[in-house]
């Protein structure tokens, strides 16, 4: 300090923080900033099921704590985990649900439906009627359009008293539960 003038580099304690040889976190990583979470890729075509343990089975091998696409098989008896296009697990569905009202409206497009159903197939066919506008603007540009939302979910929860980890899978309307056994020690 020469005169009361501070000098520029003294000014921002901000600056000096990222040239400290010491940082707060060693890892540069906070806790909710892990490389599971970092480092993932989203998907739009099935849901991701994030594994943060590791889970081991009878035969002494493992599933790595990650992020695995969850998919459902074409005759909804077993859900996939996928890594990578690789199929690492396959899990037997004990429970499967879908929304009644949803099938009957997707099967039963064009039997007689009641009034309140029609309603609701009008809307439906505005909405696409809609839909083929946007996308004939977004061709004119070269643009992409928008898929549309479909609602995904995975989740695993490990249940103490059975001694299994508890895999939900969601899309669109159907619900399917999947159960990993797991070795007791």
């Amino acid at each position: 300090m020469i005169d009361g003038i501070i000098t520029p580099r003294l000014r921002d304690i901000d600056y000096l923080a990222p040239s400290a040889p010491y940082p707060a976190v060693p890892s540069g990583l906070t806790v909710h900033q892990s490389s599971i979470y970092r480092y993932s890729i989203p998907t739009d075509e099935q849901p991701t099921l994030t594994i943060q343990n590791y889970i081991p089975d009878y035969n002494g091998n493992f599933i790595k704590p990650g992020h695995y696409e969850l998919a459902l098989s074409d005759d909804k008896e077993f859900l996939y985990l996928i890594e990578s296009n690789d199929l690492v697990a396959v899990i037997p569905v004990f429970k499967i649900d879908e929304n009644e009202k949803e099938l009957k409206l997707y099967y039963e497009s064009k039997k007689e439906l009641s009034k309140e159903d029609k309603q609701k197939l009008a809307k439906k066919k505005r909405k696409e009627k809609f839909q083929k506008i946007i996308d004939a603007k977004y061709a004119k540009t070269g643009a992409t359009p928008p898929q549309e939302y479909i609602y995904m979910d995975a989740s695993i929860d490990y249940i103490k008293e059975g001694g299994y980890y508890l895999i939900k899978y969601e899309k669109g309307f159907i619900r399917a539960w999947g159960a990993i056994k797991v070795k007791s020690e």
